[in-house]
């Protein structure tokens, strides 16, 4: 069966990465856009940069999960990398177990919270070894408030991204480190986030900026889940 009927030129696909059970803890997914396709194949680039591809450490038959929308349905597609076709372009192999879903929606709630961002301007490799460097240091007893600079800021939060007004533009696909204090005493969450979309500034300058988490890990992704539901909980009494 040929899936390459179901991806069209520039259409955003996300790449999730596939792990054994027992390698399983953090999420690991990345942003691409298809190029082109053929019976076996499909084509994609990176956005992040033009040495994106030979960033990220893809191997021969590592397996992902293709996460996009058709037809209104969320469409979600195994695929294993075959090869870079260019220092921002890859090819994957279909590997079938071609289902249609209803794509997760994530509650999201406007809350306060204090957030701490980092954003170097480094490639998304930097960035996934700061990442993995912060949660290091966040283990071994570090405080947070040596490795950023806390704000408060108004947020909308949600297990899988949130809304922040931040003060200098950004362009999709632009990487930035965030800390957050959610309020459940369970210490720092650290993220990475990619932009999504950065609206226009408000009086103030601050500028409202979509970001959807590309690196974290499961557990603190379930911990924001769990404080938004008990949010909300208390603002539907």
């Amino acid at each position: 069966m040929s899936y390459s009927k179901y991806f069209s030129n520039g259409q955003k696909v996300f790449l999730k990465r596939v792990f054994a059970e027992e390698e399983r803890e953090a999420i690991d997914s990345i942003t691409t856009y298809a190029m082109r396709g053929s019976a076996d194949h499909l084509d994609l680039s990176l956005p992040y940069g033009s040495d994106a591809a030979t960033a990220y450490p893809f191997e021969e038959g590592m397996m992902f999960e293709l996460l996009t929308d058709h037809n209104g349905m969320g469409l979600n597609l195994r695929a294993s990398f075959q090869e870079r076709t260019s220092q921002k372009d890859i090819r994957l192999k279909y590997e079938g177990n071609l289902q249609f879903i209803s794509r997760r929606m994530y509650r999201r709630v406007d809350v306060n919270a204090w957030v701490g961002i980092e954003r170097t301007g480094q490639g998304l490799a930097e960035m996934r070894a700061k990442w993995q460097e912060m949660l290091a240091k966040l283990k071994a007893g570090v405080s947070a408030a040596d490795l950023t600079e806390f704000v408060k800021y108004p947020i909308n939060l949600a297990g899988g991204g949130l809304r922040l007004p931040i003060n200098e533009p950004s362009e999709p696909a632009d990487l930035l480190l965030l800390f957050l204090s959610i309020g459940d005493k369970q210490g720092i969450i650290c993220g990475l986030a990619e932009v999504v979309w950065a609206g226009c500034a408000d009086d103030q300058g601050r500028i409202p900026t979509g970001m959807r988490f590309i690196n974290i890990l499961e557990r603190d992704q379930s911990r924001i889940d769990a404080v938004v539901e008990s949010v909300l909980a208390k603002l539907e009494q």
